[in-house]
């Protein structure tokens, strides 16, 4: 009795049904009404049926309809059906696409049916022409994210063809996808401008500071097509021009052999002047964002007691800066500009708090009046110490030494927080090489002339073990910071740690202006390097690792990249990736040659 109770206990345990394999296929499209690819269309809703319940995800954003419409059409789903209802009259004998992108998913485990389009024409025939490209972004190459490509025709007469982008709506318009590729279909026989936009505010209008543009130079007129097209070649070529055996199958006879071989031929012949044709479809468009040229002081800020720094846009030339309230006449300053020299910096005495009133010109541009307190912010922790509790500020210090490595053949750099006044090296200093200990040694030189930067004026060989020790107090910065006692260990590399790249470059001769970069993996710039003409380009002392090359067609010789002007139609200055990443090796010379005449090179 006990065991029977047992197992109808156990029987009556409820148990989840075991399931099958996961659902990874996407819903299929069953039925349209109207069809798909239908003409004369008058209806104001579209239904389309799928083999199973659907839902629609972010539809205001992967919906795109071309032409665009005013207001978007309202979406209902009703059992396994989607219905598409318009809210305004559309256009006359026109050819709309309804580009649905990833919006349509399944309900159970939302497989995207991705790519589906409904395409109808509310004329009599379906326009059937095509462009297609890619677009890149100008500096570096690399394909923006979802960017829109947009085509306007019968421009009013009312608006100039310059103001085009900013003040019309397209005609037609697609979407770039993740490699930045576009097709435009089903167009109407007519000539177009085209544009490509970021639009940050999704209203189709280049509106906005900080989005970017493309454009080409000339108008377009787009072609026909055949649908396939590719795949048709493909397979002609694979069956009947490139396999051998293909005539070994067929029983046919040697005259008939010939017939058809001379056949192919023929097609042969025609297809590579199709092919010839075929570029002309691929337009490559490089999106850049323009400069606003208005020159301003961005923002004045103490940075810290006894440094102040002014921020520009861009690099400034010919600038004043006058007091409008006399300064205590302990307020010496020294000027240094950055490398772009778009950011002032002014080392002053620290002890001075005073506001300062000062007037910034440079020529006509700029005219700001700026008010600075020099007063040091006072935070809850620094008004609990009693002034005898503080410690004094210490001069800032750090090397070019870079996980205890001193790589070839780089000098020991020590760089300061400020300027560097003077210094006095004593008798506790010391220097060890390898086994070799060195007291009171170590000398210095000011490698640039405000002092940040001294350089101790000793060379090391490869394969060395170094370690460095000098006390307090050896620099005196301006603000009066001295350093604390500082001990430095690292080693020097040997020679059959790194590898050498050799570079031909072959530079056409209405090229004068050519910026190469080596760059890392990460695109940082390591070595620039400026050429007028074709030579052989050396890096010494690499890293093994991968490292990509980079030139600048530097079109107005002013050393850096510049974006391009629509409203000058100036084009952003040309970029060309070397065609492959180089892996230098360690001990390893490597060979290699560009041809900037080449091309072939568009993408990174």
């Amino acid at each position: 009795m006990l065991l029977s109770a047992l197992l109808l206990q156990q029987c009556a345990n409820p148990v989840m049904p075991g399931g099958g394999p996961k659902d990874t296929e996407p819903p299929k499209v069953l039925s349209a009404i109207p069809e798909n690819y239908s003409v004369n269309f008058a209806a104001k809703r579209i239904e389309i049926s799928f083999d199973e319940f659907v839902k629609v995800t972010n539809m205001q954003k992967n919906l795109l309809i071309s032409p665009p419409v005013g207001k978007n059409p309202e979406f209902r789903l009703r059992g396994k059906t989607l219905q598409i209802i318009f809210e305004e009259p559309l256009l006359k004998e026109t050819t709309y696409t309804l580009f649905f992108g990833d919006a349509i998913v399944d309900l159970t485990e939302s497989n995207p049916l991705s790519g589906f389009s409904y395409v109808f024409s509310t004329g009599s025939v379906l326009d059937s022409l095509s462009l297609g490209g890619i677009v890149l972004n100008a500096f570096d190459l690399v394909p923006p994210e979802q960017a829109y490509v947009m085509l306007y025709a019968s421009i009013p007469d009312t608006v100039k063809p310059d103001s085009v982008p900013y003040l019309i709506r397209p005609r037609y318009i697609t979407r770039t996808d993740e490699a930045g590729h576009f097709n435009l279909n089903n167009l109407k026989d007519t000539v177009y401008q085209l544009f490509v936009l970021s639009d940050m505010n999704s209203n189709l209008l280049y509106d906005m500071p900080g989005e970017k543009i493309a454009f080409l130079d000339s108008l377009l007129q787009p072609v026909y097509v055949e649908e396939n097209f590719t795949d048709s070649i493909d397979m002609l070529s694979d069956s009947l021009l490139n396999d051998s055996t293909y005539f070994d199958s067929l029983l046919v006879s040697d005259s008939l052999r010939t017939e058809i071989e001379q056949l192919t031929d023929t097609i042969a012949d025609s297809l590579v002047t199709v092919n010839d044709f075929l570029p002309e479809l691929d337009i490559h468009l490089f999106m850049f964002e323009e400069q606003d040229s208005v020159q301003r002081l961005l923002h004045t800020d103490m940075l810290r007691p006894g440094l102040l720094q002014f921020a520009f846009r861009y690099p400034v030339k010919n600038l004043i800066i006058n007091e409008l309230r006399p300064l205590p006449d302990s307020f010496e300053i020294i000027e240094v500009y950055s490398q772009a020299a778009d950011t002032l910096l002014w080392y002053y005495p620290p002890q001075i708090t005073d506001s300062l009133f000062l007037l910034v010109q440079q020529d006509t541009i700029i005219n700001d009046t700026v008010v600075v307190s020099l007063a040091p912010k006072q935070t809850t922790a620094s008004r609990r110490k009693k002034p005898e509790d503080e410690k004094p500020p210490v001069l800032g210090i750090s090397f070019n030494t870079k996980s205890r490595k001193l790589d070839l053949p780089k000098p020991l750099q020590i760089r300061f927080d400020e300027p560097v006044l003077t210094y006095r090296m004593r008798d506790t200093s010391w220097m060890i090489i390898n086994e070799d200990t060195l007291i009171n040694r170590l000398q210095f030189k000011k490698v640039d002339s405000l002092g940040f930067k001294y350089q101790i004026d000793t060379t090391f060989e490869p394969g060395s073990r170094v370690m460095i020790r000098f006390p307090d107090s050896v620099f005196f910065g301006y603000s009066g910071k001295t350093n604390d006692t500082t001990q430095l260990n690292f080693n020097v590399p040997p020679l059959d740690q790194y590898g050498n790249l050799f570079l031909e470059m072959i530079i056409p001769e209405m090229e004068r202006n050519i910026i190469v970069q080596l760059l890392d993996e990460k695109e940082k710039v390591l070595i620039e390097q400026h050429l007028s003409a074709s030579e052989r380009l050396a890096y010494p002392f690499l890293i093994p690792g991968k490292y990509l090359l980079k030139v600048i067609f530097d079109r107005n010789g002013n050393r850096r990249w510049d974006t391009g002007d629509y409203l000058k139609k100036q084009q952003p200055e040309r970029v060309m990736y070397f065609p492959k990443t180089i892996e230098i090796r360690a001990n390893w010379d490597q060979e290699e040659q560009w041809d900037l005449s080449l091309e072939g090179q568009p993408s990174n």
